[in-house]
């Protein structure tokens, strides 16, 4: 019997880089000749998505953002059952400042409302030790040691409802005085209040990508409260 057709490559390595080679000769040569709509050739790679590391950044939030939301029903739940629990067993409620009466829940008039965005906002600073940036390293460092979610939910539960106090006030403010210095007093803290909120939920929407997307945003400084 005759050999046969005698090997070109000994290899499989060899027989793929030839193909490789092969498809960018041809893809060059269509370019060439106008021919650039057509798919791309293998082994010439792959396209490149984001051009810019601020829209990876970008891109990254978005995309935790959006399993945040698919899962903000049940973290919610998750929270009010926890809160209502915690509550059952301790009902004492922690004071800010000491030294001050504690305004009613539901004031009249503006003496009312204004004791009450102050004691709001005494309770924040003291929470956040006067700097988000740091209370939001000093929740990091208790993650590290614990690796448990409510590390920052339970911080979330007690933020939203200072939130939810200062936005009543706003708006019975509004109501009683309209824009003067007190409301804006009080849009102040609301903001202060709200950016410590946003930064806590952008980091806890990269943990629920995983531990390892957290990582590696904490490490490339990504989130939020770290470009403050």
């Amino acid at each position: 019997m005759p050999p046969g057709r005698p090997k070109i490559y000994l290899t499989s390595e060899e027989k793929t880089l030839a193909n490789r080679a092969k498809c960018k000769r041809s893809y060059h040569k269509l370019k060439e000749i106008g021919c650039t709509d057509r798919p791309r050739p293998a082994g010439t790679g792959r396209p490149r998505i984001y051009k810019t590391p601020e829209e990876k950044v970008l891109a990254n939030r978005a995309k935790s953002k959006r399993n945040y939301h698919k899962q903000k029903a049940a973290i919610g739940s998750r929270r009010a059952v926890r809160y209502r629990a915690e509550n059952t067993t301790n009902r004492r409620l922690r004071n800010a400042v000491q030294d001050r009466v504690t305004p009613s829940n539901n004031p009249v008039d503006i003496p009312g409302w204004m004791a009450l965005v102050r004691q709001t906002s005494d309770k924040f600073n003291t929470m956040v030790h006067g700097n988000i940036k740091k209370y939001m390293e000093e929740l990091h460092r208790r993650f590290l040691v614990a690796h448990k979610h409510n590390t920052y939910t339970d911080v979330i539960i007690k933020i939203e409802t200072m939130e939810s106090t200062i936005k009543r006030c706003q708006d019975a403010l509004l109501q009683l005085s309209g824009i003067d210095n007190n409301f804006r007093e009080a849009e102040v803290e609301g903001k202060k209040i709200k950016e410590a909120l946003s930064c806590l939920e952008d980091v806890l929407c990269a943990l629920m990508e995983g531990e390892t997307e957290f990582f590696q945003m904490y490490k490339s400084k990504e989130f939020m409260y770290q470009s403050l």
